[in-house]
């Protein structure tokens, strides 16, 4: 039987961790040593390595992933690295090498780069992914044996509550390959993600408004609405504060200002797709913001419907009056090619004395680091 072997050998503090969630380099320095592969240390080698490896291991999850029951039971993470999927049924796992029967597994695949959750609750009727033994957080190991025999063992010391021992990159080997996460990431990559911005409309572009005081008409919100006679400025549009570019009215009475000010732009759609998207708006007093005809944002105004004469919450002053706002968005509201833009601003009464908007859209798409 062919063992590929991993061994975390120096423990892990198991100490107070009411600070552990500052960083897993903090956690990692309790240690005596970092991690090591002691079959890099012993030349250990095997010729035949496995399709998958153990990933990450939690042998004391206390508050970090619930199961789908609710609870909170030690796991083992499973990584397919390879591009075709693995038919785990008969595969064994087990926390003592010597004996790998266990637990069998049943009925899982293992997708292609994908990662899978085993619960170790010693609960195997609950589901296929519920293993029949529980991990020792004062130490112990956990092994993976194929249907031909092969196997894996990764042995890891005390643990902290809450912490997991992770392969960084995702199924490494080496002495520098181990590490610590609290909370861990169970089920998803242990390397965070790196995201190149796409601007999609930046701060300070040009937008058409209508400065009336009356709602423009049905539809306004939507792609197809003539927006032909509105004028346009570039942002930040308003009126009373210095930071502003263009300005926009409010009526023949500074006490009784309009209430309401609309405003449309358009930008173009990125022929990728995006895996985030963020919206940040700067608005004084309040803002509504429709893409492509769906209401996506609303900041500091009721529920429910909107008419011309409804006001902000509250009023927006000092610092706040320039600030821009981060809005998270699905990134499949955007579509490739035009995209509208509606934003309708609101005061938080008649006779205030200014009034700010600007916004710009940022796509995000993940890039391998």
């Amino acid at each position: 039987m062919l063992l590929f072997l991993l061994s975390c050998s120096e423990p892990f503090s198991s100490e107070d961790t009411a600070d552990a969630d500052d960083t897993a380099d903090d956690t990692a320095a309790d240690t005596d040593t970092a991690p090591i592969d002691t079959d890099r240390e012993t030349g250990d080698i095997p010729d035949i390595p496995l399709e998958l490896c153990i990933n990450e291991v939690m042998p004391d999850n206390e508050a970090s992933a619930a199961d789908e029951t609710g609870f909170f039971p030690d796991w083992i993470e499973l990584h397919n690295p390879g591009a075709a999927a693995i038919d785990l049924e008969g595969w064994k796992i087990t926390d003592y090498r010597l004996e790998p029967d266990r637990h069998t597994l049943g009925a899982l695949t293992l997708e292609p780069g994908g990662f899978l959750v085993l619960w170790a609750d010693e609960l195997p009727e609950t589901g296929p992914n519920h293993l029949g033994f529980k991990l020792g957080a004062e130490g112990g190991e956990v092994a993976v044996f194929a249907p031909d025999g092969r196997g894996s063992v990764l042995t890891y010391g005390p643990m902290a509550a809450d912490f997991s021992l992770v392969r960084v990159p995702d199924c490494c080997e080496g002495d520098a390959c181990l590490g610590y996460d609290f909370r861990g990431s169970p089920g998803e990559s242990n390397v965070e993600p790196v995201f190149d911005d796409v601007p999609l409309l930046p701060a300070g572009s040009t937008w058409k408004y209508w400065d009336q005081g009356v709602n423009p008409g049905a539809g306004w919100q939507a792609a197809g609405f003539d927006d032909s006679l509105w004028p346009s400025g570039v942002g930040p549009l308003g009126y009373g504060d210095t930071h502003l570019v263009t300005t926009v009215g409010y009526g023949a009475d500074a006490y009784a200002k309009h209430v309401t000010t609309w405003f449309r732009a358009t930008f173009e759609g990125p022929p990728v797709a995006l895996d985030a998207l963020t919206l940040s708006v700067l608005r004084d007093d309040s803002a509504v913001v429709y893409l492509n005809g769906i209401e996506v944002a609303r900041e500091n105004l009721p529920e429910g419907d909107l008419t011309d004469a409804t006001l902000a919450l509250a009023s927006i002053g000092s610092a706040d009056e320039t600030s821009y706002f981060d809005v998270v968005l699905d990134p499949a509201w955007v579509v490739e090619g035009t995209n509208t833009l509606a934003v309708e601003v609101h005061q938080s009464a008649p006779d205030s004395s200014d009034l700010g908007f600007d916004l710009a859209v940022t796509g995000q798409v993940e890039v391998t680091p």
